[in-house]
């Protein structure tokens, strides 16, 4: 069961969604991005000259001792196979695309880092789609839907999520892209995932650098 079904207010007109990069990201977590992280981050020889080492990319995160139920979780890696999400992505121009975002989730005690697997660098990859709590005391931590942010990740950028950061499900830009998922879960569904519906949905917009492959899927 959602949290609440938020009306989508009327002076929240369509997000754009930039490339996705660590500096506007952070307040809502991590991003692994190496051809950021390498030029700007500390880095050491590892491997005996073979490798490049940058330590603390992005957070890893576990507060389930803060939990109502206090059952122990695990750190888990699990798989996500996500699909282009046809009915929900419109072309409004040669490279312009909409989407229509209806649902924000949250993990409430860990971080969520998701691992794009096969695909190209330098492609257009994912949505990421995130907004901040609402201040208001009485909201109890739900989001604020004028917050809502969203970015442009590519084949090689992982994102992390705070614990607690509202955010939408994945949201492919390819055909079909495998994730590994890192999160702690103590397998009680209300402490392990909480979700919210926006009715109607906000629409995202972005560029798509790739825009044959996304063509092809509508």
């Amino acid at each position: 069961m959602p949290l609440a079904t938020f009306e989508l207010p009327s002076s929240l007109g369509p997000v754009e969604a930039p490339p996705l990069t660590p500096e506007a990201f952070r307040q809502f977590g991590g991003v692994i991005s190496s051809g950021h992280q390498l030029q700007t981050m500390k880095s050491i020889p590892a491997n005996y000259g073979t490798a490049t080492k940058i330590s603390k990319v992005s957070p890893i995160i576990n507060n389930f001792q803060n939990a109502p139920s206090q059952k122990p979780c695990t750190a888990n890696f699990n798989l996500f196979r996500s699909t282009y999400p046809t009915k929900l992505i419109q072309r409004t121009g040669v490279r312009e695309f909409v989407y229509l975002s209806g649902v924000l989730e949250r993990h409430p005690f860990s971080t969520q880092t998701f691992l794009p697997m096969g695909v190209l660098a330098d492609e257009v990859a994912y949505l990421v789609i995130v907004a901040e709590n609402s201040e208001v005391p009485s909201t109890d931590g739900l989001p604020d839907l004028k917050t809502l942010k969203a970015f442009v990740a590519k084949g090689n950028q992982a994102v992390t999520y705070n614990p607690g950061t509202w955010h939408a499900p994945m949201v492919s830009l390819k055909e079909v892209i495998d994730f590994a998922v890192l999160i702690h879960e103590n397998g009680v569904a209300d402490e392990d995932c909480q979700e919210v519906y926006i009715n109607p949905r906000v629409p995202i917009t972005f560029i798509s650098a790739t825009s044959s492959t996304v063509t092809a899927m509508l």
